[in-house]
């Protein structure tokens, strides 16, 4: 039985907040912060743990437009993300379930996870991980009284989220 500990490489892992579901529009962001890692027992991943902090970045052009039309402006947003278990359905499919703070509020959330690589080369082992989610955006506060415009494209109902992880072994 062979088990693997391997940690997350913040330069290889991405991010991504979608503004609308039909447009490839995605907010430009930077992970701040993260931290995590991947158990894998017998070639197949037991256990991931992750967390992360992401600042959207001001050149998003973010608009807040109350309901009087009246232009609010707010400093650069924050997202952060802590999982909190792991759920392998079958080799093709597994959840992770965590907590997304946004606006000074935190939800819990189910995101689908795929493991698209497991691979060792040169003694070194690689699992790549991929995770995309929705989130209804009116659950943190946007859009509750308010139109939110990134690069003049209104918000959809839902904020998709898609994000890539690359885990290596030391």
């Amino acid at each position: 039985m062979q088990v693997l500990s391997l940690e997350l490489d913040q330069n290889q892992s991405n991010f991504f907040i979608k503004v609308r579901k039909n447009l490839a529009s995605y907010l430009k962001n930077k992970i701040q912060h993260s931290s995590g890692f991947v158990l894998v027992r017998n070639q197949k991943v037991e256990n991931v743990s992750l967390q992360f902090d992401l600042v959207i970045e001001a050149e998003n052009k973010i608009k807040y437009t109350d309901s009087k039309g009246f232009l609010k402006l707010r400093k650069n947003s924050s997202i952060h993300f802590q999982s909190v278990s792991y759920q392998r359905i079958n080799d093709n499919i597994s959840f992770i379930k965590g907590y997304v703070t946004i606006n000074n509020i935190t939800k819990m959330v189910e995101l689908e996870a795929y493991v698209k690589t497991e691979k060792i080369r040169n003694g070194k082992s690689k699992v790549i991980f991929d995770v995309v989610g929705e989130i209804n955006k009116k659950d943190f506060g946007l859009g509750v009284d308010e139109q939110v415009t990134i690069n003049g494209f209104a918000f959809g109902k839902n904020i998709n989220i898609e994000g890539n992880f690359e885990f290596l072994s030391n």
